[in-house]
């Protein structure tokens, strides 16, 4: 991913020519959740993925800028604090840009999602307290899973965030980007964990969704049920973009959470994107 940014407003341009914001985006090495490296380089594969036409292009390519721009700051060998926290650090480098508190509270809670999953036990309807906290809950939905989506991520917290959304009724819609590296076999798994006596219901309606053919979800579907009862996996065959699978997975997940609320019940267990090895 070419790591170069260009602005595209006054803003970004004051921004970009911050020494300060200048350094925590050449910040960084190839890592556990970022194997891109740089700060820069995660800015732009997320920037790559806003739609030129997007309502919210301008909103969320000043997050994007600014969000994890700061982790250099952090002394990872202290406690923390609000002044030992990147978020926190950038809400307050915001504001000496912007008083919009959308753009403000988005920017200072964009990675609790993260750790009521990965810290919390991601707990049925854990969101909703937080989502309570927000300024533009659509704003702030649609970074986090433009942040969740780059390599290297555990999908698994995406499902499980999208998962959350739509059963709040707080899942956004948007466009689908076509990059155009878009010529690859990706297969698509998502697990969910579920109680024996549940798991024949869970797996009917999983093949039901398959047998619907999602709009836009094109490849092809199915599903598998472990001897234990614990796990339905929902196998999606896909040759084409893997951020595109994912745009379109967002709606997906939405509609199948309406049209079968039994999902409700089961849990966001883990989701991977695999690719089809090259055959000898």
């Amino acid at each position: 991913m070419d790591a170069t940014i260009t602005a595209e407003t006054d803003l970004e341009q004051a921004l970009l020519a911050d020494p300060r914001l200048c350094a925590g985006l050449a910040w960084g090495a190839p890592r556990r959740g970022h194997p891109e490296g740089t700060v820069a380089t995660h800015v732009a594969a997320i920037l790559a993925r806003v739609p030129a036409d997007d309502p919210l292009r301008a909103d969320l390519r000043f997050l994007a800028l600014v969000h994890d721009s700061f982790k250099h700051e952090v002394r990872p060998h202290e406690r923390w604090s609000p002044d030992n926290d990147h978020a926190i650090r950038a809400r307050r480098y915001a504001e000496r840009h912007t008083s919009d508190v959308r753009l403000l509270t988005a920017l200072e809670l964009h990675d609790e999602p993260y750790w009521v999953w990965r810290n919390g036990g991601a707990p049925r309807d854990a969101l909703r307290p937080l989502l309570g906290r927000l300024a533009d809950t659509e704003l702030f939905a649609r970074f986090v899973e433009l942040d969740a989506a780059t390599d290297g991520k555990d999908l698994t917290f995406l499902w499980w965030f999208r998962r959350e959304l739509a059963l709040a009724g707080s899942l956004p819609r948007h466009a689908v980007v076509r990059p155009e590296d878009a010529d690859a076999d990706v297969v698509y798994v998502k697990s969910f964990a579920v109680e024996p006596p549940c798991q024949a219901e869970v797996a009917r309606a999983a093949a039901e969704v398959v047998a619907e053919r999602p709009p836009g979800l094109s490849g092809e579907g199915e599903v598998l049920t472990s001897d234990d009862g614990l796990r339905v996996l929902l196998v999606w065959r896909w040759r084409g973009s893997r951020s595109e699978l994912l745009d379109r997975d967002s709606g997906f997940v939405g509609a199948a959470l309406a049209a079968h609320p039994v999902f409700a019940e089961a849990q966001a267990a883990e989701a991977r994107i695999f690719q089809v090895s090259a055959r000898s």
